[in-house]
Order: structure tokens, then sequence, then C-alpha cells
């Protein structure tokens, strides 16, 4: 390509590092073809989606030769009965990272800066660094934000605050307080974009009470997904809710029909299955409880998750596990670009799932190896 062209991309382009998704099945098959394969990496539901979206696909044909509705109608105002917000409170996204797309979009430039966590999802990085933004991090307290500090991160040129709540990959939460605290802190002409997509997960007391802060605050957005809990993530949407001042500023960017049908029409079912919610975080709450004590119990360092993953380390080389994982049809996610080095992030599955990852964890080479070296540990502080 001519160099020319290249040397007039957005400057914040050149040096950044692209989004890694966790490996696919179709990947693992034709690199190993293992007898059979788990994939526990990219945080989705091991129950799938709601059966009442399930049914509702099934029954779509003759509509798929149709654009989708432009404006989601039908979605806003379920999702607006669901959040008690008004439809014109609403951003409907291909995913809720199309969401933080457009506020990105809309509020930075080469002459502004965002503020986050070190250790925050990975696309607040790559969205700031893409409109030619300045990145701005801020050091975590025992893998979780230091909401207490970011106000003093935030520059004059500052337009964006990102904060994702539970994080991921840390899997830690902050209190509504501690939460609203910072809120009250931040200029209000700082946008503060709060990531709840596993908000659905937290078991937590005085975790985000959504209402309150949108009835307090003017410059905070809210996305939510439906590719966790509600099992849609191949579908891809998501939505933001904020003031309609906002709203009506980021939906001018939003690109028509940026959601399709097939998406549209399953979240409109999966929005308020209570059932299946509440099947699949009870599996989750039960499951991540025993696979945090399973790893403990072989000597990982574990961070406490309100999500539906664990981020776990040992006396192994993560890339080096993650491969020897993958070979055994087990997939699970390295986190060493979140500069956790030596991290590895397990999605929370079903317990057949669960117990094969950890079966074969022990099976693994790596595994084998820090067997070793715990017992010659025990062995030679024994005979000390």
């Amino acid at each position: 390509m001519n160099d020319s062209l290249i040397s007039f991309v957005n400057s914040g382009i050149e040096n950044l590092q692209p989004y890694e998704p966790g490996r696919s099945i179709e990947e693992v098959v034709v690199e190993y073809n293992p007898e059979k394969i788990v994939k526990l990496a990219s945080n989705e539901n091991p129950l799938g989606p709601s059966p009442k979206a399930k049914k509702i696909l099934e029954s779509l044909n003759e509509s798929l030769s149709l654009y989708p509705s432009s404006d989601a109608t039908s979605l806003k105002t379920k999702i607006a009965k669901f959040e008690s917000v008004k439809n014109n409170q609403i951003i409907i996204g291909n995913g809720s990272n199309e969401v933080l797309e457009l506020a990105a979009r809309a509020f930075l430039n080469n002459t502004s800066s965002a503020v986050m966590s070190k250790h925050a999802f990975a696309v607040y990085k790559i969205l700031t660094q893409a409109c030619g933004s300045k990145v701005i991090e801020v050091p975590m307290i025992n893998w979780t934000h230091n909401l207490k500090q970011f106000n003093d991160y935030c520059e004059d040129k500052t337009r964006i605050i990102f904060v994702a709540n539970p994080n991921n990959p840390t899997g830690t939460f902050n209190s509504h307080s501690d939460f609203r605290d910072m809120m009250l802190e931040i200029p209000q002409s700082i946008l503060v974009v709060l990531d709840l997509a596993y908000y659905e997960y937290v078991e937590a007391e005085d975790y985000i009470r959504t209402n309150e802060l949108l009835d307090e605050f003017d410059n905070i957005l809210i996305t939510k997904t439906f590719s966790k809990i509600q099992g849609l993530a191949s579908l891809r949407i998501g939505y933001g809710i904020g003031s309609k001042e906002l709203c009506s500023v980021i939906n001018k960017i939003r690109q028509p029909f940026n959601v399709n049908q097939l998406a549209q029409l399953a979240a409109i079912e999966a929005i308020d299955d209570i059932d299946h919610i509440k099947q699949s975080r009870d599996l989750n709450s039960i499951e991540r409880d025993r696979m945090m004590a399973a790893l403990k119990s072989v000597g990982m360092e574990c961070i406490k998750s309100q999500g539906n993953f664990i981020s776990f380390k040992g006396d192994f080389n993560s890339e080096e596990m993650f491969l020897s994982l993958m070979k055994l049809g087990v997939i699970v996610r390295p986190i060493d670009n979140y500069e956790m080095l030596g991290y590895l992030r397990m999605t929370i599955g079903t317990p057949e799932e669960n117990d094969y990852f950890f079966n074969h964890f022990k099976k693994s080479n790596m595994y084998r190896f820090i067997e070793t070296k715990i017992a010659f540990d025990f062995f030679y502080d024994f005979r000390v």
C-alpha cells in the first residue's frame, strides 16, 4: 500500500495493540484436533440462550429478506420497561462494545484523554488510542478499581472515564456507595461510562443501583450486554442507558440497521426470562465457589470474582500452560496482555465442563512439574 496514505492514519492507531479474543473451537480443531473440546475462554453462558429466545428464532423465516427496525423500537420499549427509563434514554448497539465505541467517537479526539484502571477491559484502551486520545491508567488496589483516586488522575482535557463493574478480567467489584462518591468528585464535563456486562452474576451487597445513578447524574452512560447471562454472544447485541440529551447525541452517529432482526427478537424474549437468568446465576454461584476451592487446593492463587470467571496463577508459565491445555481440548485465556503476568482466566462452565478442565489441568505436563516442585519444597522444608 502507498506509504503516503498510511502516514495519514490516526496517530493513536500506529502503536495500538489489537484486541485478542479467546481461541475459537474451530481454530483448536484445525490446529490440534483433540477428541473433545471444552471452551472456557470467553465468559459465555454454559447453559446457552434463553429457551424463549431460541423459540422465537426458530419461527423466523420470511422476515429475513427485510431490513430490521432501524431504531429497534420494540426492543427499546421492552428495555425501557425493564430498566424503568424512557425510550429516548436508550442506545442499542451491535454488542455493548459498539455503544462503548460510539461514546468514544462522540467525545474523544487527539486533544483529549480518557481515564481507566490498569488491568481494565482492553477495549477501553483500544478505543481511546484509536481516537488519538491519551490513555491514563489508575493503579488498582488488590485487583480492584481505586475509585477514590480517579479524580486525581483526571486532566482538564479528560473527557471519558471507563469503569467495568465487575471488572474483566479480575472479577472484582465496587460498591454503589464507593461509585457514587467518585461521581460526586468527578467534574460534570467528564462522561463516566459504567460497563455492567456481568452485573447479573454479582451477589455482593450494596451493588450498583442504576436508576439512582441516572436520576442523580447526567454525565453517566451505563452499558449492558445480552452476550453473557442471556447467552446471545453470537448475535451481538447490547445497549446503553443515560440522559435523553446524552443518548440523543450518541445516537446521531449510530449507523442505521446496526442490529439485525434475529438479535432484536431474541433480546426481547431474553431480557426478562427470569427463570433462565436465575438458573444461570445459581449454576454460576455454585460452580464458581467449587472451582475456586479446587484451584486453591492445588496451590493456585485465585482472585475472588463476582463474575462468571476466575483468574488464577500458579508456579507455571501461563502461555505454556495455555498451550498444554489447548492440546488436551481445554480452551482457557492467558491474560498477560492485561499486565497480569502468569495469570490464566477460566470461564465458569457446567459441572461436567469444569471437571473436564480441572482433570486435564492436573494431567498437563506443566502441572506435573508444579506437583513435583510442591513435593520437593515440602520435603526440603521438612528436612530443614
